[in-house]
């Protein structure tokens, strides 16, 4: 009986803190997010990969070195650099980061000489319907705002060496169909 009694009290000490402490969180202010229309802001967060911003051209400062991509261990990075037509510098003409492959592990960040790239502010609902946007080029905010990297002419490799020489040399004769040869 004794011990039919202290199983009833311990019980109802287990349900009456139960109770209190439903009770306690019954009135306060709910903790859950409406997701699309709340946001919780992010402290430390890694969100896309982006570029960074020089505060003076409100340009890149990527130099197109390949650190980057040779060091991303998802291989999700492709480059694209010309030589410039204006000094023969190397100049970075795309940039893509394909998100189906990162894995946000910021090597790519660590290993940049000029801190060019950065984790994006924090958007976690990067969804997409299709394959297609999920590959992101980084270079097109710069494009769209006409900044000056993006406007540096670069050298053609499928056109030829010698400019000069090529324009010297006459274009060849149109074929006309072949007459009888008169005898």
């Amino acid at each position: 009986m004794i011990q039919y009694l202290k199983s009833v009290s311990s019980g109802l000490i287990s349900l009456a803190t139960g109770m209190a402490i439903t009770l306690r969180y019954a009135f306060k202010k709910p903790v859950t997010v409406i997701y699309p229309k709340e946001r919780i802001p992010m402290k430390r967060f890694k969100g896309p990969i982006a570029f960074v911003k020089e505060e003076k051209s409100q340009d890149h400062l990527c130099i197109a070195c390949n650190a980057c991509i040779k060091t991303c261990p998802s291989r999700c990075m492709s480059l694209v650099a010309a030589k410039s037509a204006v000094d023969g510098k190397r100049v970075l003409t795309d940039f893509k980061v394909n998100y189906m492959l990162c894995s946000l592990c910021s090597l790519c960040i660590d290993v940049c000489p000029t801190d060019a790239l950065k984790h994006d502010d924090p958007n976690y609902d990067m969804v997409s319907l299709t394959q297609r946007d999920l590959v992101m080029d980084l270079l097109k905010p710069f494009r769209d705002a006409g900044t000056p990297l993006t406007k540096i002419p670069v050298v053609d490799p499928a056109a030829p060496k010698t400019p000069v020489a090529a324009a010297a040399t006459p274009p060849p004769a149109p074929k006309s169909p072949e007459a009888p040869a008169a005898s």
